[in-house]
C-alpha cells in the first residue's frame, strides 16, 4: 500500500514520496497534512514538501483523528486505549483506559469541538459498540452496541450498522447530553 494524491479536478494521481506500506490515512483540518501509520509509527507528512515526520511509537495503528489545536487522537496497536500527542510529536499520554471486558478502542473521530471524539470499542457483546470520549480522559460514554466503527457526519449525525444486522442507523449526536437522540 501507499498514499496517493488527486486533485478532484483531474483525473491523474500521484504517489506521494516515502509512503509505502501505510494505513489508516487520516487529514489535518487544514488538508495540508496527512497523518498515516507505517514502520511501527505515527507519522505526519506535509504536502507542501519533505520527508515523513515520525511523531509516535505505533506498533500497529489502528485510526486516528487531528484537531484544529494540533492534537491527535489515536490507537498505537490492535489492543490498547486512544492515547493522544501533539501533532509536532512528542510523549502519547492515554485518554481512554479499556474497560474490563473490552479489548481494544480504535478508529477515533473528533467532534466538530474539538474536545470530543467517537470512537469504537471491541470487547464483549456487552462491552462492544461505539462510544464518546474527551480530550480530558475521564470515563468514556457508550452511545451504542456496534460490531464496528461509526462514521461521524459534519451534521452531527453518526452512522453506523446496528450490531448483529446488515442494517444501516443514522441517529444525531447530543454532546451536551452525551446521548444519541431522536
Amino acid at each position: 500500500s501507499r498514499l496517493w494524491l488527486r486533485s478532484l479536478t483531474t483525473t491523474t494521481a500521484q504517489p506521494l514520496a516515502a509512503t509505502e506500506r501505510t494505513t489508516y490515512p487520516f487529514w489535518a483540518p487544514d488538508s495540508r497534512s496527512i497523518g498515516f501509520f507505517a514502520g511501527g509509527a505515527l507519522k505526519r507528512l506535509d504536502l507542501g514538501g519533505g520527508a515523513p515526520q515520525t511523531l509516535a511509537s505505533a506498533v500497529s495503528g489502528r485510526g486516528g483523528t487531528w484537531n484544529a489545536d494540533g492534537v491527535i487522537v489515536f490507537a498505537a496497536s490492535a489492543g490498547s486505549p486512544l492515547v493522544r500527542v501533539s501533532a509536532t510529536g512528542g510523549a502519547a499520554t492515554a485518554v481512554t483506559t479499556l474497560g474490563g471486558q473490552q479489548v481494544s478502542h480504535r478508529f477515533p473521530e473528533f467532534l466538530s469541538d474539538g474536545r470530543h471524539f467517537v470512537f469504537h470499542a471491541q470487547g464483549t457483546q456487552a462491552t462492544a459498540g461505539i462510544y464518546l470520549g474527551a480530550l480530558d480522559g475521564g470515563t468514556a460514554t457508550r452511545l451504542t452496541p456496534a460490531d464496528g466503527r461509526g462514521v461521524l457526519l459534519s451534521s452531527g449525525w453518526l452512522l453506523w450498522v446496528r450490531a448483529g444486522t446488515q442494517t444501516l442507523v443514522t441517529q444525531r449526536l447530543d454532546v451536551a447530553k452525551m446521548a444519541l437522540v431522536g
